[in-house]
């Protein structure tokens, strides 16, 4: 890691390039210490004469469990049900309107459905129960 960079084949690099699929000559090493440098873990590399590899621990992985990336409705949504154990569906919804003017019940199930169903469980009755954190 003397930062030398060499290429098996420039010209294929050059079409990647001219394509558009290359970003950032050069910059790929320093950028991932610097997305790291927050964490205790770090990359590992191990380089040889012909090729080295990268090792890059997870940094997701905490306490026995992976933190799944939540976007930030689903963050919403687990944030009042942490509050308001219990919660519905439609209340949620309600509550979600002042941020999301526009949000519906379809895609508040559809976001509890689809990303949040390894967080949260349904308690109790279609019509009278809620939902939980596990």
């Amino acid at each position: 890691m003397s930062g030398i960079q060499t290429y098996r084949n420039p010209r294929l690099v050059h079409i990647f390039d001219k394509l558009g699929l290359i970003e950032n000559f050069w910059t790929g090493i320093p950028r991932t210490f610097y997305s790291y440098k927050d964490y205790e873990m770090q990359p590992e590399f191990n380089v040889s004469d012909n090729f080295f590899v990268v090792t890059l621990p997870n940094v997701n992985y905490q306490n026995d469990s992976i933190i799944d990336s939540i976007n930030d409705l689903g963050l919403d949504i687990l944030k009042y049900i942490k509050e308001k154990p219990g919660i519905n569906a439609p209340t949620l919804t309600t509550l979600l309107t002042g941020k999301y003017p526009s949000i519906t019940l379809y895609q508040v199930k559809n976001e509890i459905r689809r990303n949040l169903n390894n967080h949260i469980e349904h308690k109790g009755s279609k019509k009278t129960g809620g939902y939980h954190l596990k």
